[in-house]
């Protein structure tokens, strides 16, 4: 008899969290053993966009409570040690990236690809040479992370748990965001386009990020987020392509240094850089008004609002290829 209550409390912990959020957070502590025990390509990035997603969740919560309130301090020591994870976990990620852009660019030879013409054989030589650099590159950031996450798995893992027993937290972690949070943040996004370029592009990037786990914050709520997800993401991407080319560019003109020569892979990655920096800009020009479209449209039925969230799971689950 002395059990029941003591059984029913402990369930009630235990419920504090929706389904959604404590699946994330379960979610996201599988990836990071598995991460610590072999940092493959695909689990790190699986950890690197859970923690980013998480800490979506955590920058929305900390923005809707005062400063006195016991859940900042949850919150706020959480995202801290996921934000020096999530260091550890970028340089590792940015090496898998270049390596697979380079991995793509010898393919696009055999396939009668657009790129096919432009590969010399200084090219295919230079991209073997930047590919075995960057491969141990890639093998020492790998060892550190495992180290990083050693030395900081007890303290997520005690923090994680912290999560889903505190109340105070887990009202916050519940928080949907709303359509004028995201209609701000939208109108924010629109000011800025008309004046993007190279130097400006990089913020802005980051910035569409931002919304765009706003916006996933509120696909359970309200039928347009989930439309608005979808937009943000093909935003995203074209972005994402350019951030890859841009990045890859300069890391091959570190290694190759004197052998930039003309016709080889310094020039193919500049070519390839301002190219997709053209179509990021037309890309965002373009989905701008869409969102914009989308924001001003009415508010569907009451009723309507929780059948979008199925259409709109795979593209929750689908992490985009860099959130750099």
């Amino acid at each position: 008899m002395k059990r029941g209550p003591y059984l029913l409390k402990k369930r009630r912990r235990r419920q504090i969290l929706p389904s959604d959020t404590r699946g994330q957070i379960e979610s996201w502590r599988r990836l990071l053993a598995e991460c610590g025990r072999k940092p493959s390509r695909r689990r790190v990035h699986a950890l690197r966009v859970a923690t980013l997603r998480l800490q979506a969740r955590m920058e929305h919560g900390l923005g809707q409570v005062p400063e006195e309130d016991p859940a900042k301090r949850t919150l706020g020591r959480w995202n801290k040690q996921a934000e020096k994870l999530r260091d550890a976990l970028s340089l590792v990620r940015e090496t898998d990236v270049h390596l697979a852009k380079l991995d793509g660019l010898r393919k696009s030879v055999g396939d009668g690809a657009a790129h096919r013409s432009r590969l010399s054989r200084v090219c295919l030589k230079q991209i073997g040479a930047v590919e075995r650099r960057l491969e141990r590159t890639r093998k020492g950031a790998a060892k550190k992370l495992t180290e990083e996450i050693y030395r900081r798995t007890e303290r997520l893992e005690r923090l994680s748990k912290g999560l889903t027993k505190s109340p105070e937290a887990a009202d916050q972690l519940n928080a949907r965001s709303n359509p004028a949070e995201l209609h701000t943040l939208i109108a924010g996004l629109a000011a800025n386009v008309p004046n993007l370029d190279a130097k400006s592009l990089h913020e802005f990037r980051k910035r569409v990020k931002t919304v765009r786990y706003v916006a996933e914050v509120a696909a359970g709520d309200h039928a347009r987020a989930a439309q608005q997800v979808a937009a943000l993401r093909t935003m995203q991407s074209a972005l994402g392509d350019w951030h890859d080319c841009q990045s890859l560019s300069k890391e091959v003109r570190r290694i190759v240094k004197g052998d930039a020569e003309q016709g080889g892979l310094v020039e193919l990655l500049e070519t390839l850089t301002g190219e997709s920096l053209e179509n990021a800009l037309a890309v965002c020009r373009r989905t701008i008004k869409r969102l914009i479209g989308l924001d001003m449209e009415e508010p569907a039925d009451a009723g309507l609002t929780k059948r979008p969230v199925k259409k709109a799971e795979p593209v929750m689950r689908s992490a985009p290829s860099r959130l750099a």
